[in-house]
């Protein structure tokens, strides 16, 4: 029994600290979110990805130069005259060189292209951000809201644990029924899964952060639920703001230059070109005679495919049938922000009224429930008052700290849609 006891004090420390739970303020959830959100971290991977393209493309503007080498063992009559035997051994090595010097602006154009993909890749990588850390700022308030609805339910429980113990007074004094003492108990018992479902339901929202985060600890969040100010905003400066700065309209325009310069490209397949190549060769002669030979060339060649089978004009045909498609998805995507931004500017507006009219009303609800409760103990109110006034106290809590998480969130949504969210806090 003293093993399993002092067994029990080593590891019960252990299970303590292994317990210990960081609390994360906004800030600090969102930079976490920015080193392991599994969607960022993907985007980081697509710029490595898109470098690597851009110098693949560049490589056809720089010199190649290959190494060449080998040995040969050659029985052959007709060179017996040449090196006095038809059995030989032949070593070569030698270095081969080619630059592009003029492609008809080809290589020009796909390097281009590899530049503005690489821009593209910024695009993306901003995008990920961005819907990061709308995403963690949405979880994060629900995690606030839930924590206000759980204190809302747990001083319902309190409030009715009184309601009995009041009940439970008066009926031992006589001036209660063991009716009032069985509806204020019902009532209590009807409180309580209220505070089980948002315990669970706190539980649930932190797992949902801790997803999004990309960790697997337990956290816990610090912050205001209710918003330090509410802004008015103007349809046209979010919009400005939005067509300037949201990642998938300067995508779509960026794409719309790189497919511009895949029609350079792809016209430049018929055309011609001219590249300077040469060769350094070192060749061994082992026989009966052994020789060395040496060998060179340089010069400029010249290469015209005038005639592909037309394969050039259908790759151009593509190529300017993609550039006017990215352009209507370029006028869709804005067409789409535009409507988005007028919705996001809506819904913010209404959450600010709704806050508006809500607050108030959880100041007169309260004062409403302490004139019922005072009037319940002296008489000129009835369990029915009362509970009336409960309810209604509790559904304007409820209604407001809902308003107030409604604004927060859908504040977020306006710098999302403004394409600002995580640059800049207000538009």
């Amino acid at each position: 029994m003293r093993k399993i006891l002092t067994a029990l004090m080593i590891i019960m420390p252990l299970a303590v600290f292994a317990q210990d739970v960081k609390v994360l303020t906004l800030k600090e959830a969102i930079d976490i979110a920015m080193e392991k959100n599994k969607s960022v971290e993907q985007a980081k991977e697509y710029m490595t990805y898109l470098e690597g393209v851009y110098i693949e493309e560049r490589s056809a503007a720089l010199p190649a130069a290959t190494l060449n080498g080998g040995v040969t063992r050659t029985k052959d009559a007709s060179t017996g005259s040449a090196v006095n035997s038809d059995t030989f051994n032949q070593y070569n090595a030698g270095i081969s060189v080619k630059q592009a010097l003029f492609t008809w602006g080809q290589v020009g154009a796909a390097i281009r292209a590899a530049k503005i993909g690489l821009r593209t890749g910024d695009e993306q990588l901003r995008l990920y951000k961005q819907a990061a850390v709308r995403d963690v700022t949405v979880a994060f308030t629900d995690i606030l809201l839930t924590r206000q609805l759980l204190f809302i339910a747990q001083e319902n429980v309190k409030q009715r644990e009184r309601h009995l113990a009041e009940a439970e007074k008066k009926y031992k004094l006589g001036t209660a029924t063991d009716y009032d003492v069985l509806s204020a108990r019902v009532a209590l018992k009807n409180a309580q899964p209220d505070v089980i479902t948002y315990s669970n339901n706190l539980n649930v929202n932190k797992d949902n952060l801790k997803y999004i985060l990309g960790i697997n600890y337990d956290i816990d969040v610090q912050g205001e639920l209710k918003p330090a100010e509410i802004a008015a905003f103007d349809y046209e400066d979010v919009l400005k703001s939005a067509l300037s700065n949201r990642p998938e309209v300067l995508d779509k325009r960026l794409m719309v230059d790189f497919n511009k310069e895949l029609v350079q490209v792809s016209r430049a397949g018929d055309k011609p070109r001219l590249d300077l190549e040469g060769s350094y060769n070192r060749i061994k002669l082992d026989g009966e005679d052994e020789k060395s030979l040496t060998t060179w060339d340089a010069g400029i060649k010249m290469s015209f495919p005038f005639f592909d089978g037309f394969e050039t004009k259908g790759k151009v045909i593509q190529a300017q049938s993609d550039l006017r498609k990215i352009k209507l998805q370029q006028l869709q995507a804005e067409d789409s922000v535009s409507l988005d931004v007028r919705q996001a500017v809506s819904r913010v507006k209404e959450a600010a009224e709704v806050i508006d009219a809500a607050g108030g009303t959880v100041d007169e609800a309260a004062k409403l429930l302490d004139m019922a409760e005072k009037g319940y103990r002296f008489g000129v109110k009835t369990k029915l008052d009362v509970d009336d006034a409960e309810y209604n106290l509790r559904s304007a809590q409820v209604r407001l700290a809902q308003a107030w998480r409604d604004y927060r969130v859908q504040y977020a949504n306006l710098l999302w849609s403004a394409g600002v969210i995580g640059e800049k806090d207000s538009i």
